[in-house]
């Protein structure tokens, strides 16, 4: 086992920096294609899995491999059921394979300690810092390298700033630095102790999120700071006349603030409208009719005009990988997508599997589990996360769970 641990500890970290390092400027320079690139990364960790299956002589049988193969089962389905193209039902299997093929190379460090969680931070770490100044040479350079773009996309200046991530991953690379920021705030593993200057450090995470394009990782900053600084400021003053003071003030700013800005001339500019304008019934019905309606106005179709569907139109209905083109408004959501494509039975397989995932992960249970629960629930309303090699590696590496704690990890000869 020890030339299986030399082998482990190398594929990790080269994968590591294929997917947060160079997969990007591959793409970019070289034209490799993310499907191809992700495709390889997913095998080569089923692979390293079978090796250690083969030399342990069993294999992990627990909920998230249930609820994968249910996964499995519910695309053939809906896809057969549909007449779909087999192509389109095979290609969408990686909704099952990558988070179940990352959770079980994460469950070999898991049960061996190869690479301890304070190693795989400080890597992570290293790859957070790296980012700023990628992103600021994305930025002020973008006019001279896109010459150089061999990926055969179009990429527009706002989606050039991917840092070292793949290429337009801008929510891959927020959900990866607001990980960073949760384990050193919450001072998960006692992180705090083997970092030097942390509060700088968050300082000059936060400020990459807020020059990514990211805006849902920038409502995550600054949710995530508030809140960190109402609790200290709590825990330090709560039986004071001025805390109490500043709390009321402090609110009935927010409530008078939130009315003014509502209804503003910036708002409407942004929004197309008054909030209860472009959300009401009537006005989402018609930006979905367009194809131009928003996530959250599809939604509000979803569940009050269109008859429900229960097993979905079939694999990639909602938005056409062969073809590349959207059926409807082009947004790459996996919770959107997987309603269209596999119906309510999808949905809930989705969300039974994202529950497991976030359970299986060292996340203490209470507000801290349904925090981040939350994050993954929203991120997957903005981004197709179980095909995202770069948010699922992320989490359940960074993560992993302890190895005192044997929730889901029950194995057969």
């Amino acid at each position: 086992m020890i030339i299986y641990k030399n082998i482990y500890q190398l594929i990790f970290y080269l994968i590591t920096i294929l997917i947060f390092v160079v997969g990007g400027w591959l793409q970019f320079f070289l034209g490799i294609p993310n499907t191809i690139l992700t495709v390889f990364i997913v095998i080569t960790m089923y692979l390293t899995y079978l090796i250690y299956a083969l030399l342990k002589n069993r294999i992990v049988v627990n909920r998230i491999a249930l609820i994968s193969l249910m996964y499995l089962a519910i695309i053939v389905y809906s896809g057969f059921y549909n007449s779909s193209n087999i192509a389109s039902i095979l290609i969408y299997f990686i909704f099952s394979l990558l988070p179940f093929g990352v959770f079980l190379f994460a469950y070999i460090n898991y049960k061996e300690n190869y690479i301890n969680s304070k190693q795989i931070f400080s890597f992570f770490l290293s790859i957070a810092l790296i980012q700023l100044p990628i992103i600021i040479s994305q930025y002020f350079f973008y006019d001279f390298l896109i010459k150089f773009n061999n990926s055969h996309q179009q990429i527009a200046s706002f989606d050039f700033l991917f840092g070292s991530f793949f290429l337009k991953s801008d929510h891959s690379l927020g959900f990866f630095l607001i990980l960073i920021l949760l384990k050193i705030i919450l001072n998960i593993d006692n992180i705090k102790a083997e970092i030097k200057f942390p509060k700088t450090i968050i300082t000059y995470i936060s400020i990459t999120i807020l020059l990514a394009q990211s805006n849902i990782s920038k409502l995550f900053l600054i949710l995530l700071l508030a809140s960190t600084a109402v609790i200290f400021l709590y825990k330090r003053y709560q039986n004071t006349t001025y805390f109490k003071l500043g709390l009321v003030i402090f609110l009935v700013t927010i409530f008078v603030v939130s009315l003014s800005v509502k209804n503003s001339e910036f708002v409407n500019q942004k929004m197309g409208g008054t909030i209860e304008k472009q959300f009401s019934l009537k006005k989402s019905y018609t930006d979905y009719n367009k194809n131009n309606a928003k996530r959250m106005q599809i939604l509000i179709v979803v569940f009050s005009k269109l008859k429900t569907k229960w097993i979905g139109d079939g694999p990639y209905s909602y938005f056409n990988i062969l073809t590349g083109k959207f059926k409807k408004t082009n947004h790459f959501s996996q919770i959107i997508w997987s309603y269209f494509d596999l119906g309510i039975v999808g949905l809930i397989i989705i969300f039974s599997l994202m529950y497991n995932l976030v359970r299986y992960m060292n996340i203490e249970r209470g507000l801290p589990f349904i925090i981040f629960f939350g994050i993954f629930l929203i991120y997957s309303l903005y981004t197709t996360t179980f095909s995202d090699i770069a948010i699922i590696t992320s989490m359940l590496m960074m993560f992993n769970k302890k190895k005192t704690n044997e929730h889901s990890c029950n194995t057969i000869s």
